[in-house]
């Protein structure tokens, strides 16, 4: 499922960004993982 490996990888995206600003739970940046998911051109992503 091609959707799934494109979820995937961007939680790993996610995952990089997150450790490269220090932070340590991903997800209290959830609000700007959705600002990057659009910018990234993830739109579908609501």
């Amino acid at each position: 499922f091609h959707l799934y490996e494109q979820c995937r990888d961007f939680l790993i995206q996610v995952q990089n960004i997150a450790k490269e600003r220090g932070e340590k739970c991903p997800t209290k940046v959830t609000n700007q993982v959705f600002r990057y998911a659009k910018k990234a051109g993830a739109s579908y992503i609501n």
